[in-house]
């Protein structure tokens, strides 16, 4: 892909279900998943980092990767959150797995409540560590906005 979404590892914003963690607790393992998931993705327009959550139980561990939201500066739509686009290289983000054991589609939202919203979902085995990762297609509604852009 031509522009991966994102920039250096060090523009990802780290986040866990726990909002108290630091990013610097996540595994090196984790942040490359991510950066991997960060070179499968296209933007269509202005896109800020990649941010992630996660958790982790008897080393099973669940990874929401979406892109921050951005926030319009001046104008009419001051404050309004925007949405960033992109593309997902399926193949290629299934191929960073040495194990798949599942993907799937989640086209809609399970209602109000519903976190993640639509998402692409793979399970299986990356660097030794088995891994549901889901990709968002938007960031959670608690997501704080990773750019800015002027009107």
């Amino acid at each position: 892909m031509s522009d991966p979404v994102g920039a250096s590892l060090g523009a990802y914003r780290y986040s866990t279900a726990r909002k108290e963690l630091i990013m610097s607790e996540a595994p090196q393992w984790l942040a490359s998943l991510v950066d991997a998931v960060g070179n499968c993705m296209e933007a269509h327009c202005a896109a800020g980092p990649l941010a992630f959550r996660w958790g982790n139980e008897d080393d099973f561990w669940e990874v929401m990767v979406y892109c921050t939201p951005g926030e319009a500066v001046g104008g009419a739509e001051d404050g309004a959150f925007l949405v960033p686009g992109f593309s997902l290289d399926l193949v290629e983000l299934m191929s960073v797995f040495e194990e798949l054991t599942d993907a799937h589609w989640c086209a809609h939202s399970f209602g109000p409540h519903d976190y993640e919203g639509p998402h692409i979902s793979v399970e299986g085995v990356y660097q030794g560590h088995h891994v549901y990762l889901q990709v968002l297609a938007e960031a959670p509604e608690d997501e704080e906005p990773g750019f800015k852009v002027d009107l």
